[in-house]
């Protein structure tokens, strides 16, 4: 499978993008090629210390939920999920 540098940068930019709109208080990431996905590796903190979760996604709907409101918001719903236990970013105070 041959990888440009430039589908490797766009899909790690909208992972940065997904993630940041899941407002998480801090996380790591990397993206990796697999066969007809991407893999994502999330570290975050956790009640009990860093947790690492691994999310699979395939690569058309990564793509197409920069366009498609309806694949952003499942794939968002989806990683919400896998990613409950990660601490939340504190609310904003407005003074």
């Amino acid at each position: 499978m041959t990888l440009s540098i430039k589908e490797l940068s766009t899909a790690n930019e909208m992972v940065r993008e997904l993630l940041e709109q899941l407002e998480l208080d801090a996380y790591l990431f990397e993206v990796e090629p697999a066969n007809d996905h991407w893999q994502v590796r999330v570290e975050c903190p956790v009640a009990e210390g860093w947790q690492t979760v691994t999310l699979h996604v395939d690569k058309t709907r990564l793509s197409d939920c920069r366009r498609d409101v309806a694949v952003r918001e499942a794939l968002l719903w989806k990683w919400r999920t896998a990613l409950a236990a990660c601490t939340p970013s504190p609310p904003s105070s407005s003074t």
